[in-house]
């Protein structure tokens, strides 16, 4: 939830030159599902749809900006979910994230990765911010910083890109990772409501104009936080329905507590979500947060 010390950089309310996004193209890479590979209890067997994960990695309290073979590792897991095969992962959103360490769980799951600097430098000296993970061909999206009404919060930004799942299937989706601020209620409607309303990533747009969304992030909020009531208002939650107390269906945090979430919203008919689990690890104080999303 920390994001370490924080550089400002002045506030933003919308997208500003300071802002720096990294694409990296790396080679794709997939490997066959074998038909004789057992089926984890908690992925179910369903047909058509992808699979979209968030993850607060803690790159840089708990790392120190290493991006060392514990990310391997991560990304191993990752994609044992999908019996090896990271085709069928739409997309990733990574959190706490520094720049190398993104790049490297990109490349070690055969994708490419978008990364927006929020101003505040990791241990080592690198930038901080999101990552976003997809296949081959995505368009990314000028990034943003949210608003910081209260000028006293690490500042926290938005990364998205135009996606397709693996070989061009399937409809084009916009496809974020975020972060929220933690401790201010205040500065947690400000965010939620730019991403909903005030934000045009190319000036003139606002975002879902080119598709459905698809937002996976740490917003540090529990499910029935005000700040996030039009999240839940114009979205679906790969939760389901919107939980109002402990022991919550998908706990995302070390403590028990909810606060990852995957929504998608901008579609005639509302997104359906398929088996959504939670993957424990030792190398995060949050665990990845999954689902197989369709139309």
């Amino acid at each position: 939830m920390a994001t370490g010390d924080a550089r400002r950089r002045g506030r933003v309310g919308m997208i500003v030159p300071a802002v720096m996004c990294v694409l990296v193209a790396l080679p794709t890479s997939s490997a066959p599902e074998s038909p004789e590979a057992p089926e984890p209890a908690t992925v179910p067997r369903a047909t058509g749809g992808q699979y979209v994960g968030t993850f607060n990695i803690y790159g840089n309290v708990g790392h120190r900006g290493d991006a060392g073979d514990w990310i391997k590792d991560e990304a191993d897991a990752v994609k044992s979910l999908t019996f090896g095969d990271s085709d069928r992962w739409l997309f990733i959103g990574l959190q706490e994230v520094c720049k190398a360490q993104g790049e490297r769980f990109a490349r070690e799951l055969g994708m490419n990765s978008a990364f927006v600097d929020t101003g505040t430098n990791c241990a080592d000296g690198q930038p901080f911010g999101n990552s976003v993970l997809f296949h081959g061909g995505a368009k990314v999206l000028p990034p943003a910083l949210l608003p910081n009404p209260d000028n006293q919060r690490a500042e926290r930004g938005i990364i998205c890109a135009l996606v397709r799942a693996a070989g061009g299937r399937g409809p084009q989706v916009t496809a974020c990772s975020t972060h929220l601020s933690v401790g201010d209620t205040a500065n947690r409607a400000a965010q939620t409501e730019f991403i909903h309303h005030g934000w045009k990533p190319d000036g003139t747009h606002p975002l879902g104009t080119h598709g459905p969304v698809v937002l996976a992030g740490d917003l540090n909020a529990l499910p029935d936080s005000g700040e996030l009531d039009s999240m839940y208002d114009s979205g679906v939650e790969a939760s389901g329905p919107r939980e109002t107390e402990s022991p919550y269906a998908h706990p995302t945090y070390g403590d028990g507590r909810k606060i990852d979430y995957l929504f998608a919203w901008g579609t005639r008919d509302p997104a359906q979500w398929h088996g959504s689990g939670i993957r424990r690890t030792g190398n995060s104080d949050h665990n990845f947060y999954y689902s197989k999303l369709s139309w």
